[in-house]
């Protein structure tokens, strides 16, 4: 180990001594990354992409820079863990929610347009947005979390929709994905629109019933061929 290693491993330590003291009794300290990761949540939250930086995530963590850094070197870096994290959680909802007897596409489509989309999240994702249209590892993450996120929550469908067209539920995936984002975007600052959100989420609501119908009777009717 090297000197430079050796002090950040003090200072590491260091870190992780001050993060246990602050935790209550009733908690389990969290590492030193799940706290920078909270930080940079907070701080992407509150100043901005144009405030975002590692400096500003190790203050508010209360660590040292040194020690960020070792485990992000980069801002880009710190940002895709970022995503990675909300695509964990994201992806722990979806497919608990799907599994819920009783819950199906329309209950999760209902979610997604109704609860998924409160202002923290939308301002969260909008500085990702705007982080990633001047940084390629930032952009590259943000593909591969919606790429990942449509095919995991594709192949939880089809497992349980077996009669319907697989193609079709991936059609149909794309669709709700692109009606959630675009409605935190039209919806999210600004609520009082000519066409209220309500009367918009009950219209998705029908386009998704009579798509879902349209696939299973698809499916149907080739079992029915064979």
């Amino acid at each position: 180990m090297t000197r430079n290693d050796d002090s950040i491993a003090r200072t590491e330590r260091h870190d992780e001594a001050q993060l246990q003291g602050t935790a209550t009794d009733d908690a389990e300290p969290k590492s030193v990354t799940e706290r920078v990761l909270d930080s940079a949540e907070q701080v992407l939250l509150h100043q901005g992409y144009a405030g975002f930086s590692t400096r500003r995530v190790a203050q508010e963590a209360n660590i040292a820079l040194g020690n960020l850094t070792y485990h992000f070197p980069t801002k880009a870096e710190l940002v895709r863990a970022l995503i990675d994290r909300l695509m964990s959680k994201y992806l722990e909802y979806f497919e608990d929610f799907l599994r819920t007897p009783g819950k199906g596409v329309e209950a999760l489509v209902r979610w997604l347009l109704e609860e998924a989309p409160d202002e923290e999240a939308m301002r969260l994702f909008r500085e990702i947005w705007a982080m990633a249209l001047h940084d390629d590892i930032v952009r590259q993450s943000i593909d591969d979390f919606y790429d990942r996120l449509i095919e995991r929550v594709t192949g939880t469908l089809i497992a349980a929709h077996p009669a319907a067209d697989p193609r079709g539920i991936g059609d149909l995936v794309h669709f709700v994905a692109v009606i959630s984002e675009g409605s935190s975007v039209i919806y999210g600052t600004r609520s009082a629109r000519a066409t209220p959100h309500r009367s918009m989420v009950d219209l998705v609501m029908r386009m998704v019933r009579a798509i879902t119908d349209d696939l299973e009777a698809g499916g149907q009717s080739k079992d029915a061929d064979r």
